[in-house]
């Protein structure tokens, strides 16, 4: 292992970004900056002595150890503001400080594409911060943000949950915080403490809700419409699919013939493993959202799988709307 990465722990979890692999590290944060790269904004230019060009820059990775050499990684326009990984994670930990969390012992994973432009970085909140649901499998908060050097994606900053059981992510909707501002003159990292902020203020808003869904009873019946209806429009009929016998069953499925005609809940299945620490059958919203969580958590592309874990809000509002639902409590 490389000296660099000798006190971080590689992570099974794997993504992609833009047709890129993204590899996942663990540890304090301390350790794992080693592993994160600082790029400079520079001439675009053939060759030393060629003249530049004036209307875009080139972004250069700098080295990380004494035997790599500077790498182009992208080019940007004149106006271009350059977001350096390290100072976004520096300015999450200014927010962090205000809310009275410590982020120096955190666990922290961070995510990178090997030439590192694009990162996805986690901290994971004390246990003070986790929620136990009815079911006795908690859910822990982490603050999550992404954030890409050659200008191809906005800087996204969310607080959102993680289900430990099985590692599902929820990101309920109040306490989302983003800054999609683009790398022009106007990006202000400044903001970013104020947004971790305000959404620490939204966690008893999110606790809420996950009550709420927690205390619904939702029918089998409505359970087959509601599938069959917003979820198939949202996510396609495989991933409804899905849903429907995760809800179920407990179990996943993969379709046997995916040019089978019929709704989602008619399609021809072929059992795959268990979902741990489902409900079986589905009685309730939250357990539903739980079935959500683990398809949108399965989406390899990262950007997809923040919008799918987005959508859950909405989904389980549409399957509230429409369902014969009667308290628990």
């Amino acid at each position: 292992m490389d000296e660099i990465d000798a006190s971080a722990e590689l992570l099974d979890a794997t993504g992609r970004w833009r047709a890129r692999d993204v590899a996942y590290w663990a540890g304090r944060w301390d350790r794992l900056a080693r592993l994160v790269p600082t790029f400079t904004i520079e001439p675009f230019r053939a060759g030393p002595d060629s003249p530049a060009n004036p209307h875009i820059r080139a972004v250069v990775r700098q080295p990380l150890t004494v035997t790599e050499r500077p790498i182009p990684v992208g080019t940007v326009s004149n106006a271009y503001q350059l977001a350096q990984h390290h100072e976004v994670v520096t300015r999450c930990f200014e927010g962090l400080r205000r809310v009275g969390v410590d982020p120096a012992p955190l666990r922290c994973e961070v995510g990178l594409t090997p030439l590192g432009e694009w990162m996805n970085f986690r901290a994971y909140f004390p246990e003070s911060h986790h929620y136990t649901p009815r079911d006795g499998k908690p859910l822990g908060l982490r603050l999550e943000c992404f954030n890409s050097v050659d200008g191809s994606s906005r800087l996204v900053i969310l607080l959102g949950w993680l289900r430990f059981v099985c590692a599902n992510g929820l990101v309920i909707g109040e306490t989302k915080a983003e800054l999609r501002d683009v790398h022009d003159e106007h990006l202000s990292l400044d903001a970013i403490p104020e947004l971790v902020v305000s959404g620490m203020t939204a966690v008893t808003a999110d606790l809420q809700r996950l009550k709420g869904w927690e205390a619904a009873e939702v029918s089998s019946v409505q359970l087959e419409k509601w599938v069959n209806g917003k979820v198939s429009s949202t996510w396609g009929k495989k991933a409804a699919c899905r849903v429907f016998h995760i809800c179920r069953s407990g179990r996943d499925v993969e379709i046997v013939d995916p040019f089978a005609k019929g709704e989602a809940t008619e399609k021809p299945v072929k059992a795959m493993g268990d979902v741990p620490g489902t409900a079986r059958p589905a009685r309730t919203l939250y357990d539903v959202s739980q079935a959500l969580s683990w398809i949108a958590t399965q989406r390899s592309n990262t950007e997809e799988r923040v919008e799918w874990q987005g959508a859950i809000p909405e989904l389980i509002g549409s399957l509230r709307a429409g369902a014969a639902i009667r308290s628990t409590t």
